[in-house]
């Protein structure tokens, strides 16, 4: 019997040994615990093309909106919109039957103005009237021939003429309406090969790299296949479109022998500059300000924050300008979670 129950609790100690030795030990995690799991990306170098591309739109630098000195009723226009005139050229009249007694008003003002002087002259000379009646009525005459002056001008501005050479794009005021001084009758635009531009619109970065007299290459869906030569003629120096673009003005030197405005182009303009940055994904950044970011890079297994300055976005990347000196990766996945000094595993 004292056998027997010396089996079973041999057994029974063997089985719960050998239970104990197949169980494996946990290894301490306090490390991994305690440790961030992030990805890390290599920085990668970028250089900036020297060429600017965008896009760009046929324009006449040419335009006017010739108008009538005086008002009055139109008695005739010569053109109509489409027309071709030369600087110079008739556009329209007025009625003149108005502004002729106007002319005429005047002119009997003045013989007036005149024939009371001379009296008073004599006057003066038999100490009849005053000096004063006599210096007056010298200044009344003196006044009636300026307005006989003005008079006749009006009248000879009393027509419309072409201020330059060009095409009728628009006409505003038609035969038998009022207008008034200064009314545009019609919009003109130069259509010389002289007047012709292109304008583009670009960010400031592209505009600042951009300088007067730098080459450009043009290409427009007009002509299918041909490209044409120009160059920067213009730089604005206010920015002030919805775009938040500057225009740069872009002259032919060689051009279509047809041109019209709104034509759209492709415009690549050679600049001087060149400039090479590193680049990052933009999942890096941690937090931005303007054009100052934050990222981390691994040293010695702890996490550690860099000051990044932004030069620009390159889609899904980030050109950066400074702060990247010596660093090789940046931690992508996971620098959300980062504070300087935690202890990081590489996933």
């Amino acid at each position: 019997m004292r056998y027997i129950t010396n089996v079973i609790l041999f057994t029974t100690v063997s089985f719960f040994a050998c239970k104990e030795s197949d169980t494996p030990k946990i290894a301490p995690e306090r490390e991994l615990k305690n440790s961030s799991i992030v990805k890390m990306a290599p920085v990668q170098m970028y250089t900036e093309s020297p060429v600017l591309s965008c896009l760009g739109i046929v324009m006449s630098e040419s335009e006017a909106k010739p108008s009538f000195k005086t008002g009055g009723v139109i008695a005739k226009t010569y053109v109509r919109e489409g027309d071709n005139v030369k600087n110079g050229q008739l556009l329209a009249t007025l009625l003149m039957d108005e502004i002729n007694a106007q002319v005429r008003q005047a002119e009997e003002g003045g013989i007036k103005a005149e024939r009371d002087m001379n009296r008073v002259k004599k006057l003066y000379s038999d100490s009849v009237a005053t000096l004063e009646q006599m210096q007056n009525t010298t200044t009344a005459y003196e006044v009636a021939r300026r307005n006989i002056e003005i008079a006749k001008f009006n009248r000879q501005y009393s027509e419309v003429r072409a201020p330059i050479a060009g095409k009728i794009i628009r006409q505003i005021m038609k035969s038998g309406e009022v207008t008034g001084p200064g009314t545009p009758v019609f919009v003109i635009m130069g259509i010389g090969r002289q007047d012709w531009v292109v304008k583009a619109g670009l960010i400031d970065r592209d505009w600042a790299r951009t300088t007067i007299n730098n080459q450009v290459t043009i290409m427009m869906d007009a002509y299918p296949g041909k490209t044409f030569e120009g160059y920067v003629s213009d730089k604005t120096s206010v920015g002030g479109n919805a775009s938040g673009t500057f225009d740069v003005e872009i002259k032919f030197k060689n051009m279509p022998s047809d041109l019209a405005a709104g034509l759209t182009c492709n415009v690549d303009i050679r600049t001087d500059t060149k400039e090479n940055y590193s680049v990052i994904p933009i999942e890096a950044l941690v937090k931005t300000n303007g054009n100052k970011a934050y990222a981390f890079t691994v040293v010695d297994g702890k996490a550690k924050k860099i000051v990044l300055t932004i030069a620009r976005l390159l889609g899904d990347k980030v050109a950066i300008s400074q702060g990247l000196e010596g660093v090789k990766e940046v931690v992508t996945i996971g620098a959300m979670y980062l504070e300087e000094g935690d202890d990081v595993m590489l996933k």
